[in-house]
C-alpha cells in the first residue's frame, strides 16, 4: 500500500493513478487455498477444513462470503472512468473485517 501512494504522489502529474484493491477471505476460486493453506487456517481456527468459507463468512461484519467477482468488480471500478479523480486510494473487499480498516 505505500508502494501504490508513493507511485500515486509521484505519478500524479503525468496523470497516472495508482490505488489498491485490499481483498480478504476469498475462497471460491482462489489457488491460495490449494495445497496445505487450507488445512493449515482451519486447524487454526479449530475448525474442519470443509467449514473455512462459512469461518470466514460468519467472522465478517456484513457475514456475507467474498468472491473473486467481487474483487474484479473492485479493479474495474478503479480502471475506469468513475475513478478518474481518485489515486492513493485503497479499497477493501472483505465483507467487512476491522483488523482490515485502513488506517
Amino acid at each position: 500500500m505505500h508502494l501504490a501512494r508513493c507511485l500515486a504522489v509521484e505519478g500524479a502529474e503525468l496523470g497516472i493513478r495508482a490505488n489498491v484493491v485490499n481483498p480478504d477471505a476469498v475462497i471460491r476460486g482462489s489457488r491460495i487455498w490449494g495445497g496445505t493453506w487450507r488445512s493449515e487456517r482451519a486447524a487454526s481456527n479449530r475448525i474442519a477444513d470443509e467449514e473455512l468459507e462459512d469461518f470466514y463468512r460468519k467472522r465478517s461484519l456484513l457475514k456475507r462470503s467474498v468472491f473473486p467477482e467481487d474483487v474484479a468488480e473492485a479493479v474495474y471500478f478503479f480502471a475506469g472512468e468513475q475513478s478518474a479523480k481518485s489515486t492513493g486510494n485503497v479499497l477493501n473487499v472483505d465483507a467487512g473485517h476491522a483488523a482490515a480498516f485502513t488506517r
